[in-house]
């Protein structure tokens, strides 16, 4: 399988979008928890003392509620991506309030606070999303570059999509990865080990927005 480059978005907009520029490169995960996936993505950000953003699926939360107390009690961040992560397009100003607001209260049930980011699914904005991540008080966040890494379908996929992200990250980039999916640890057995001897991932803590 031939994948395509990892996809860049660097215009001022979607750079204010992904967050504050920092040194360092910031790894976020979108569509988890997972009961087994996730853990293992745990597993390894923990061998070197990275922390990330997870921004979660709230219908996903109650059933994999042990992962999202251990991503959030091992001080990486808990993010909000909607409740069931619908196609942007459909979502009206009450559905998008209601997506917002059903995955801060069982993330909040589970953790006993309120994620304060938020990313819409797919990275689309409308302008009912807006609207309800305004309300909730959510501070938007984006990503700089789109790993691609839910295209992967086997080890040598994995390998070419880490290979290609390395090839790609640059200082301060925002790197939209999937703990959701069975490919991930694979990528980041050799992401990790590199960006750390780069020292461009920052241990121990998660850059605020």
């Amino acid at each position: 399988m031939t994948l395509p480059a990892p996809r860049f978005v660097r215009t001022p907009f979607f750079r204010r979008l992904a967050g504050r520029k920092t040194d360092r490169v910031r790894l976020t995960f979108d569509d988890g928890p997972h009961p087994a996936h996730t853990p293992a993505v745990l597993n390894r950000l923990d061998r070197y003392n990275v922390r990330a953003t997870f921004f979660v699926l709230g219908n996903r939360v109650p059933a994999t509620a042990d992962v999202v107390r251990r991503i959030h009690s091992t001080g990486h961040a808990v993010g909000n991506h909607t409740f069931t992560h619908p196609q942007p397009q459909w979502f009206g100003f009450r559905a998008a309030f209601d997506e917002l607001a059903g995955c801060q209260q069982a993330v909040a049930e589970v953790i006993g606070e309120r994620p304060t980011l938020f990313r819409p699914p797919l990275g689309r904005w409308t302008l009912p999303l807006r609207w309800a991540c305004r309300r909730l008080g959510l501070t938007p966040m984006g990503w700089t570059l789109d790993s691609g890494d839910w295209r992967v379908r086997s080890a040598d996929d994995a390998g070419q999509c880490a290979a290609e992200l390395l090839a790609a990250v640059r200082l301060g980039d925002v790197v939209l990865l999937h703990d959701y999916h069975p490919w991930i640890g694979l990528i980041l057995d050799v992401l990790l080990p590199e960006l750390s001897a780069r020292g461009l991932i920052q241990p121990g803590r998660v850059p605020s927005a």
